[in-house]
């Protein structure tokens, strides 16, 4: 029995100095990352605060490793997961000093129009945060308009999409020619048509595909759409990036087009399963009881839709020009499921099932890998 007792103690010793080593080399690596992007700060033009290629390579090299040692590959990425995602805090912080100091001699003003809205709050916050000076004018603070945007070298509109337009139309022409404007609305043709027409300087439309609760701008996407590129707009996409974000440049057709899947079928078959399931009469707290984690995830979704405001919504449905297509494919969809179901038409239920599958074929891997583990993090939760 003692000696039992003694191999246990030396084996909990040799964990102990064990995992002291792990948590070690995990400092050294922190270390690493931080000369890298004190290199990458010094670079000219900055780089962006991430690579995606770099981060799967990362990934991929610990896989392979973790099989090479006999470790279990799940393990071996929540490892590296929870290793990139401190690179990523250290690489941001890093960013931002080096953004602060170089805003101590030459800040950029800039100007955000309905900067008290929710993601006026949040860019104009993470601006600051780097530096810039950041102005705030709201359409109705009674201010010299004309004024405040001469003052400005970059004014971005962040007001509601139906007034977007008619605000550019108005502040346009008051900017100065060396200056930059932009939107962030979720629609980018009349807009950028405004922009086009009234801007006197540089222009670029903008959306972000985020909204503003979001913990951290790392990994997250925001469409650009060029209209009058110039120097001042290639120094803003280098800034975005250096923030973290991911830029995915298009026209503003094909944008808005895309917002019709993304956002107005995605959206408005959200809405129909609220408004379904609220009349089933089923309560959600009983329907919990009994949720499997795809169900839970889905009502995640729907409840998360319904606590925040209609009007963004109702926005996204009504004002897109290519949304009522998307809405009547859907629409026929279910139609034609239904009478599928109605008559148990199995072999046009497998045929149906068959196109879509195959439609999904090149995402189907990702989309298993990417569930299972919202799954799994799911199930962790109380």
């Amino acid at each position: 029995m003692a000696e039992q007792r003694d191999e246990l103690t030396r084996l909990r010793t040799e964990l102990d100095e064990l995992d002291r080593r792990v948590l070690a080399t995990a400092a050294r690596r922190n270390e690493v990352v931080h000369r890298i992007a004190t290199a990458k700060a010094r670079t000219a033009g900055g780089r962006p605060l991430f690579d995606r290629d770099r981060e799967r390579g990362v990934y991929e090299r610990a896989n392979a490793v973790a099989l090479e040692v006999g470790l279990s590959p799940q393990l071996a990425h929540q490892l590296m997961q929870a290793l990139v995602q401190s690179s990523h805090e250290i690489q941001e912080q890093v960013s931002r000093q080096a953004a602060v100091a170089v805003a101590a001699e030459m800040a950029t003003r800039f100007l955000i129009v309905g900067g008290h809205g929710g993601m006026g709050r949040l860019l104009g916050g993470e601006l600051a945060a780097r530096g810039h000076h950041v102005d705030v004018l709201e359409l109705d603070d009674g201010r010299d308009r004309a004024q405040a945007v001469r003052e400005a070298e970059i004014v971005i509109v962040a007001v509601p999409m139906e007034v977007a337009p008619s605000v550019v139309h108005e502040i346009g022409p008051h900017m100065r020619p060396e200056a930059l404007l932009c939107d962030i609305n979720s629609l980018k043709q009349s807009t950028c048509e405004a922009m086009a027409q009234r801007c006197r300087g540089e222009a670029i439309g903008l959306h972000p595909m985020f909204g503003p609760t979001i913990h951290s701008l790392r990994r997250q996407k925001v469409i650009v759409c060029p209209v009058k590129p110039g120097p001042r707009t290639a120094w803003l996409r280098q800034e975005l990036q250096q923030m973290g974000l991911e830029l995915i440049e298009t026209d503003p057709a094909t944008h808005d087009r895309m917002m019709a899947v993304i956002q107005v079928l995605v959206h408005f078959s959200t809405l129909v399963m609220g408004e379904a399931l609220r009349r089933t009469g089923a309560s959600v707290e009983d329907s919990l009881r009994y949720t499997s984690p795809i169900y839970r995830l889905e009502l995640a979704f729907v409840g998360r839709l319904f606590a925040q405001n209609p009007s963004l919504y109702a926005e996204i449905e009504m004002t897109n020009p290519y949304g009522g297509e998307v809405r009547r494919c859907f629409l026929e969809a279910a139609e034609a499921l239904n009478r599928t179901i109605a008559a148990g038409d199995r072999e046009a239920f497998d045929k149906m099932f068959d196109g879509v599958s195959r439609y999904f074929k090149q995402f189907a891997e990702e989309a298993m890998h990417l569930s299972d583990f919202i799954i799994d993090t799911m199930v962790t939760q109380p």
